[in-house]
């Protein structure tokens, strides 16, 4: 029964995420439709009318609205994205060899961020000091106000003019190569993301102490590890889980900015390249991929997040 139960939740949020997805693919789709102007007009310029006509079919503009969907969702079904108008490399490829790089960021940014949060959230909440608690409270408010440029400023001027552990540009995409132009964009990211995530679980561990089912555990003498996981953290992080996914989804755009500052070839800043030299199908590309990879993040964290406390509604 309880195992139907899951069964349907999880399903219906599926649900909900493929027609979310659907409506990011239509979107996606739409974006060249509502610029203002004729997007092949507005990129050749003044040329023939037949070098014109040729880059509206190749950016799927000719034919009627319902014809150019058909072959956008054909095309997608295919897995062609369409081909740069300035570079001439197809959008997959584009993305292919970007986006990982910006995966490497976010997943060991959120490595490290919960590897942190969890004991300094934790830890701080139970104890409940309140010297400790307005110091924590303090240093966190002051990372989180600080814009985030202006850390990766200060880490460069740091680590790479002064002590010269981390070079100034470049890149290598050959893994452990890498980590020597990563590990810096992945401290600052961390140092941010863990001032959210730690203040997240210290917020839900205060909540938690509070519930009736934690002086059950104390009065029934748990374990201290079974307390601490059963009673504590394991409904504590359900909240967690699902900023998690929120952060993680968000940060596909944000690293734009650390990819552009510490000289990196992501994905976003690839996304800004092609937006100012109007390459259409590299941005409608890299908007779909972000939506879809959004979409499923916040699946997976919901589902976690239900999985981790049956109380969560999905």
């Amino acid at each position: 029964m309880l195992k139907n139960q899951i069964a349907r939740t999880i399903l219906g949020r599926l649900g909900r995420a493929l027609s979310v997805g659907f409506w990011v693919m239509v979107i996606s789709f739409a974006i060249m439709r509502i610029i203002p102007g004729d997007p092949a007009s507005a990129r050749l310029g003044g040329v023939e009318a037949e070098a014109i006509a040729q880059l509206r079919k190749q950016l799927n503009l000719d034919g009627s609205i319902f014809q150019q969907f058909s072959r956008y969702v054909t095309d997608l079904l295919h897995g062609n994205l369409g081909i740069s108008l300035q570079t001439g490399r197809t959008v997959i490829d584009i993305i292919g060899s970007t986006l990982p790089l910006t995966i490497y960021l976010i997943l060991f940014s959120t490595f490290f961020a919960v590897i942190l949060s969890i004991p300094i959230g934790t830890s701080i909440a139970w104890s409940g000091k309140a010297p400790i608690v307005y110091t924590f409270r303090g240093i966190t408010a002051v990372i989180l106000a600080t814009p985030n440029f202006f850390i990766a400023m200060v880490g460069i001027l740091i680590f790479t003019v002064r002590v010269n552990w981390s070079p100034v540009f470049g890149y290598e995409p050959e893994f452990p190569q890498n980590l020597k132009y990563l590990w810096l964009p992945v401290v600052v990211n961390t140092l941010i993301m863990t001032s959210v995530v730690s203040r997240v679980i210290f917020s839900s561990v205060i909540e938690t102490k509070e519930e009736e089912f934690v002086e059950t555990g104390i009065i029934r003498g748990v374990g201290r590890r079974r307390f601490f996981w059963f009673y504590i953290l394991k409904p504590s992080m359900a909240p967690t889980v699902v900023l998690l996914s929120y952060m993680m989804g968000t940060m596909l755009g944000a690293t734009v900015i650390l990819e552009t500052i510490f000289t990196l070839p992501g994905i976003g800043r690839e996304m800004v390249n092609a937006v100012l030299t109007s390459d259409y199908p590299v941005v409608q590309g890299i908007l779909l991929i972000f939506g879809v990879i959004t979409v499923f993040l916040s699946f997976v964290g919901d589902v976690i997040a239900y999985l981790l406390d049956r109380r969560v509604k999905i």
